[in-house]
């Protein structure tokens, strides 16, 4: 997902305060508005971004009729997270006004939303039983201050990557996803693969662009690795942490053998390079696969697409947790939901309906998940290429500055990739955007 880079407080400023009308006219929460019709219903808003699939897996009806006491509202799925969803929470959570009575987060926001505990009902007392149904990485993310429990976890990334078979075959590269995982079974080899794709001038990018891959190798190399990333939590740069400066560099080599393409993470451009073959790869996590990628390329390219083993070792890329606001009338009718939507058997139906993998062992490993195959993407063994990538996977702890340096950095490597900047000044410029962004960010802004 984007997040806020240097130059762009204050467009997004303006799309926060139109969308704030919207959402605290129609939200459940509010610190004070009790929602609750004239029929005596309590009405239940939850707030979404991207896709959930909670509407596709009917959960609205199911919800209300084993509870008839219950109005549940899903709003605002197909919100991007960072530059429309998050601003518009964050001033809700401010005002204690506006909020969702469950809301749906990104997990590499949860240290920065989590914490402040009085913005959060605390999950513990009712709910700590759910730790069975999470591997300690998960169940780590979903805490916040004080350790207090505020959210439960809904889906996880896992790693792998999706390519055109159509492309791969006019270069005269394999097309096999076993062939080809073997072939970019090391970043190394991925480097290989993409001098010869680029050699084959076969008209398209050999990746969208820069930020896919970054974040997927970032992830990858702090998970395995000392956990360091881009900053820590007094706000003190890392940007030499290992992590860091491979997934960084390697971008940069990749942009200089003229593998990247310039297609921006969530652009216009990007999505109509998806659908009409701009570029031949992309990194896919769970989340991505059917929810971006089979719905943005549409039916007209089933088939065209595959997905294969990432290079390297596991890791997961993505992830999103639901919590409830304290500022709601009806705080632990909210909780019960959102942990009814986050239970086993509805991740099951939530990967059945729209792909998102299951954070929970025990969904993954019922068969409606475990022996899934896709059609879409070549009949690919979706769920064992993902599952295999986070069986063993460290817990990485995103900071409280993370998320703003994550955008700088990427606001730079899209830069590089267009043209503003150079490979040869990209350091610098990032060196640069990371730390005004610490300073923004410890400013409150």
């Amino acid at each position: 997902m984007h997040l806020l880079n240097r130059h762009g407080r204050v467009a997004l400023a303006a799309v926060a305060a139109g969308a704030l009308a919207v959402t605290a006219a129609c939200s459940g929460g509010g610190g004070g508005d009790d929602a609750t019709g004239e029929d005596g219903k309590i009405t239940l808003t939850v707030s979404l971004f991207g896709t959930f699939g909670y509407v596709e897996a009917g959960f609205e009806e199911a919800y209300e009729a084993a509870n008839p006491n219950i109005d549940v509202v899903f709003e605002g799925e197909g919100l991007n997270f960072d530059a429309d969803y998050r601003p518009v929470l964050e001033t809700a959570l401010e005002t204690g006004n506006g909020a969702g009575d469950v809301v749906a987060i990104d997990e590499q926001a949860t240290p920065q939303l989590f914490n402040n505990a009085d913005n959060w009902y605390d999950l513990g007392a009712d709910y700590s039983d759910r730790e069975a149904d999470y591997t300690e990485r998960t169940w780590n993310l979903s805490h916040g201050a004080d350790d207090k429990l505020f959210g439960l976890g809904t889906d996880i990334g896992g790693m792998a990557m999706c390519y055109r078979t159509d492309l791969f075959a006019a270069a005269g590269l394999p097309t096999d996803r076993t062939e080809l995982a073997a072939a970019w079974s090391t970043w190394d080899g991925f480097k290989t693969v993409a001098q010869q794709f680029v050699a084959a001038d076969t008209g398209a990018a050999f990746l969208d662009g820069p930020t896919q891959l970054q974040n997927m190798l970032l992830g990858q190399l702090a998970g395995n690795g000392d956990g360091k990333m881009y900053v820590d939590n007094d706000g003190n740069l890392t940007l030499d942490s290992a992590a860091a400066t491979e997934s960084i560099d390697t971008v940069l080599e990749l942009q200089d053998l003229g593998a990247i393409g310039n297609f921006a993470s969530w652009s216009p451009e990007w999505n109509t390079g998806m659908a009409e073959g701009g570029f031949a790869v992309m990194p896919c996590p769970g989340w991505m696969a059917r929810g971006v990628i089979e719905s943005t390329s549409g039916p007209d390219n089933s088939g065209k697409w595959d997905m294969a083993a990432a290079p390297g070792v596991a890791g997961n890329w993505g992830g999103s947790v639901l919590a409830v606001p304290s500022q709601g009338d009806h705080v632990e009718e909210a909780a019960a939901l959102a942990s009814w939507l986050t239970e086993p058997a509805q991740q099951v139906a939530v990967f059945e309906a729209v792909g998102n993998f299951p954070s929970s062992p025990e969904a993954q490993a019922d068969p409606k998940v475990a022996d899934y195959t896709s059609e879409y993407f070549s009949n690919a063994p979706v769920a064992q290429i993902l599952s295999a990538s986070v069986q063993e996977f460290a817990t990485v702890e995103y900071s409280y500055f993370h998320p703003p340096v994550k955008g700088a950095v990427e606001g730079v490597l899209n830069g590089v990739a267009n043209g503003t900047f150079t490979t040869d000044n990209a350091w610098s410029e990032i060196q640069s955007a990371a730390e005004e962004a610490v300073e923004l960010a410890g400013a409150g802004l």
